[in-house]
């Protein structure tokens, strides 16, 4: 909960909801969260280079020519890159953009980068991108701003070469998506509905969930068996003399 006593959702956390809806609600509901393991963040070192190269071309007015002719309009000066809506006094939804662009009608349009490992130009657009523009063209209308409808998937893919000596070739995929916000409504209304209710069964195919009931399990099935007695001698002092006292106390080794 946040300080101002909001849940804040967000397009990520939807999509922990789609993932498995106990792990969702203990999130929330509880903090607890998914252990997250060795993650690379060689993605994010990729965002801040692009966020600051674009940034070079914003006061001047000019697309980047990485992308020019790939993308409409120009780029939103100044960027806001945070954006908040209230659904009401208990939930909110909370978005950050990558970049926004503004085309000649006035109309403005998200732009979400992605680091690919496998050639984008070769494969459909996966859900949670869909659902990604989605979110971010629901929040830029309820900032009261106009929307255009669609947002664009900006992939970057280093490109085999024989010459990487001369620098690493990289693929700039543009795709255009068109968003409807009103499927964000509806993933919100749903992921308030679950929230609000007792602990969802886990989805079946969820790993963490997963391991979680195997250890349970492993771990119930030998608690008895680890279980030994041993004596712990304490000292105790008199005026007299020192008694020593045997307690049999139970260790559980599970």
């Amino acid at each position: 909960m946040s300080k101002d006593g909001r849940v804040w959702l967000s397009h990520t956390g939807l999509e922990n909801l789609q993932r498995c809806p106990r792990c969702f609600w203990l999130q929330y509901n509880k903090g607890i969260r998914q252990p997250e393991g060795i993650v690379s963040r060689l993605a994010n070192r990729f965002d801040i280079i692009l966020k600051n190269y674009f940034d070079s071309f914003r006061t001047i007015g000019e697309l980047p020519p990485m992308v020019s002719g790939k993308l409409e309009g120009k780029l939103q000066n100044p960027f806001q890159e945070k954006y908040f809506v209230r659904i009401d006094d208990e939930y909110g939804f909370l978005g950050k953009l990558d970049e926004c662009l503004i085309n000649d009608a006035g109309e403005y349009i998200p732009v979400d980068f992605k680091t690919s490992s496998s050639d984008p130009r070769e494969k459909e657009t996966l859900s949670a991108y869909q659902s990604q523009i989605d979110s971010y063209i629901f929040i830029i209308a309820q900032n009261k701003m106009k929307v255009a409808g669609f947002g664009f998937l900006v992939y970057i893919y280093p490109d085999q070469s024989p010459n990487l000596h001369n620098g690493f070739p990289m693929v700039i995929h543009v795709t255009k998506i068109t968003g409807d916000p009103q499927n964000t409504v509806k993933r919100i209304t749903n992921a308030i509905n679950v929230l609000e209710s007792q602990m969802p069964s886990p989805k079946p195919d969820c790993p963490f969930c997963n391991w979680y009931e195997k250890i349970k399990v492993e771990v119930g099935e030998k608690n008895e068996d680890n279980k030994i007695s041993l004596p712990i001698t304490k000292e105790k002092s008199s005026s007299s003399q020192n008694k020593k006292i045997i307690e049999n106390l139970q260790l559980d080794f599970g």
